[in-house]
């Protein structure tokens, strides 16, 4: 017992005379520890952006071929278009191919719209022309325009390289049918979402990924008077 008293006494004074042998092995756990705590937060920060993956724009190149049209029923006689000669043709020359579900294009320039029912009450509205693709399917538009126009892209759902996409000023559908082409002026959307754009003015075309809400294509174009 005395002897076991001796080596208890000899532990507990070495234990207590040397409280810096111990400052290396708390320092040590310290780092450990905060080595953890970073390790941990880069992989979180690491797999909240790999959720992110699929919001990444799509890589595309898309021309604006042709824009053509006119103001629809104001202006002088020879500088008039129809609705439907309003053509804007876009073409996908490379890249990723465009899901038409997931895409949105937005135009902006100088233009006009109808209120009411062309033909019967109402009348043309011009000033700041803002045009809005909900989405590129046939879904909310016009089948003998949008549908008709682009029946080849439009069949198995995408946007492909070497495919045309052709947006007209009629693309909207009759009122029965819920359209997915916005159309206002000045800020007025109360429109019967059909257009036309002003000959010798400059139109912005936005092409947007819905996913990610980023802009993919931006062009601008003059519009030709229709023939």
């Amino acid at each position: 017992m005395k002897a076991w008293g001796n080596v208890r006494c000899k532990f507990l004074n070495s234990f207590k005379a040397s409280p810096e042998g111990l400052s290396p092995v708390i320092g040590s756990l310290l780092l450990l520890l905060i080595t953890f705590i970073l390790v941990g937060a880069i992989v979180s920060s690491v797999n909240l952006s790999g959720s992110g993956t699929n919001l990444q724009p799509p890589m595309v190149i898309i021309t604006l071929e042709s824009c053509e049209g006119g103001l629809y029923g104001v202006g002088p006689t020879d500088d008039r278009a129809r609705c439907d000669e309003n053509r804007i043709v876009l073409m996908h020359e490379g890249g990723d191919s465009l899901s038409l579900d997931s895409i949105s294009i937005k135009i902006f320039g100088y233009g006009n719209s109808y209120q009411g029912i062309p033909g019967h009450e109402g009348s043309p509205l011009s000033g700041d022309l803002s045009v809005l693709y909900m989405d590129l399917s046939k879904e909310g538009k016009n089948s003998t325009c949008y549908v008709a126009n682009n029946n080849a892209t439009l069949e198995d759902g995408s946007w492909d390289v070497g495919e045309r996409l052709i947006l007209c000023g009629q693309d909207s559908p009759k009122k029965s049918v819920k359209s997915s082409v916005i159309v206002s002026v000045n800020g007025n959307d109360n429109t019967s979402d059909n257009y036309g754009f002003k000959a010798g003015t400059e139109i912005t075309l936005k092409i947007i990924d819905n996913k990610g809400r980023n802009v993919i294509a931006e062009r601008k174009a003059i519009v030709k008077l229709a023939d």
